[in-house]
């Protein structure tokens, strides 16, 4: 979903601000597998606007880490724009990026989709 076409570069830009802005930090990596898409276009969009002082970068051990750049003149703004983007996409893909696992799942507890899936197929039975 592009929402904001006529203002950012590519879909893939606004992936990683929308990203960042609901995550606050984040990796190349980890932004193209939760929008399941290949990380070249994410890591050059990351590399353009760390260029242009929209975000900042820091190595992680040796992973480079992301987030918005508080000295950025127009910071609030472009925050502003954004969460008024992530209101227009559906409930489902904003749950998404809202929720984030920290720790790890217990041994053998299903995930939620599994859980989705099994309940599915005993209704059909």
């Amino acid at each position: 979903m592009f929402v904001l076409k006529g203002i950012l570069r590519a879909e893939s830009q606004e992936k990683v601000l929308i990203y960042l802005l609901v995550r606050e930090t984040g990796y190349a990596r980890s932004i193209a597998e939760f929008y399941g898409v290949p990380t070249n276009p994410v890591q050059k969009q990351l590399a353009r606007l760390e260029e242009d002082g929209v975000v900042v970068g820091s190595y992680v051990g040796n992973v480079r880490q992301y987030k918005f750049n508080p000295r950025y003149a127009f910071i609030e703004p472009l925050k502003e724009l954004l969460k008024k983007a992530v209101a227009a996409y559906p409930s489902d893909v904003q749950i998404n990026l809202t929720v984030q696992r920290t720790r790890p799942r217990q041994p053998g507890k299903p995930s939620n989709r599994l859980r989705k899936s099994k309940q599915a197929t005993n209704n059909d039975n």
